[in-house]
């Protein structure tokens, strides 16, 4: 089955752009990213999930391996046999998607973008605790949707009030808790799987089979790589590891930045 998507660009040309977006957000989120590389000459296909997108409606979401896999099949599908070389990129839940489809296809996209989420997160104290509050507050409130009738409601409602009082990010307008799946399942493998068997912790002993040029935001309480992604990335010397001036989103607040490494590396692909 194939995901939510939009294939738009010159659907001749052999090179492929892969969006994956992330929470709270939609495929709308890459829209200034896009329009910055119209005249590049590539097929641009935007992606999104379940819930996120309203063609699809899934009561409990899907778990990471079933989105990979559709990942893969909306890719195929795409592509279509012709072998396009291909460009991925990806922010917040997106990049863990594309972490994950890297680690299950490898060599299967030719570059990776990542935006602001390492495949490696730093587990300290400080932020191991900021980071488990709140991904757990999001589980919580997806649970709830679950609920007959007002579920949805109270979910939407906790998700909502710790989004502006405690985070304080933007909340999209038409944002449902019912989106929050992925940290219920995140939550689920660490609970049931990871502290049990690392082994079958989601991204474990993942080395990137590609390059990936890696941009976070600075201005963050904490951040969501390690010092351990960064030693990674410095293995290939294709990689790139890039600190701007932003916070979260790093695609909207230094757009020329996100356009300019994505026109660089078509450029590598056009060689």
């Amino acid at each position: 089955m194939l995901l939510p998507y939009e294939h738009t660009g010159n659907k001749k040309s052999n090179i492929l752009l892969i969006f994956l977006h992330g929470f709270p957000d939609s495929m709308r989120l890459w829209d200034q990213t896009i329009t910055g590389i119209q005249k590049q000459d590539v097929q641009i296909l935007n992606i999104s999930y379940p819930n996120y997108h309203e063609s699809q409606n899934l009561k409990f979401g899907l778990d990471f391996p079933e989105v990979v896999k559709r990942i893969r099949s909306t890719i195929e599908h795409v592509d279509n046999g012709q072998n396009l070389k291909k460009l991925l990129i990806t922010h917040d839940w997106g990049a863990f998607y594309g972490y994950l489809y890297d680690q299950k296809y490898p060599q299967t996209v030719d570059d990776i973008i990542a935006l602001d989420v390492g495949a490696q997160v730093d587990l300290s104290l400080k932020p191991g605790l900021l980071i488990e509050s709140y991904q757990i507050t999001f589980a919580l409130a997806f649970l709830l949707t679950l609920i007959p009738i007002v579920g949805e409601f109270f979910g939407t409602l906790l998700a909502k009030l710790y989004m502006k009082f405690i985070l304080r990010i933007p909340i999209p307008q038409n944002y449902t808790a019912k989106i929050n799946y992925q940290y219920f399942y995140f939550q689920k493998n660490l609970l049931f799987h990871s502290i049990i068997n690392k082994s079958k912790r989601f991204l474990y002993r993942y080395k990137p089979s590609v390059p990936v040029v890696f941009i976070y935001g600075e201005k963050k309480p904490f951040h969501f790589h390690s010092a351990r992604w960064q030693l990674t990335l410095s293995q290939n010397a294709d990689s790139e590891f890039i600190g701007a001036k932003t916070g979260h989103w790093v695609q909207v607040e230094q757009v020329d930045l996100v356009i300019n490494k994505i026109i660089g590396r078509i450029a590598r692909l056009k060689k």
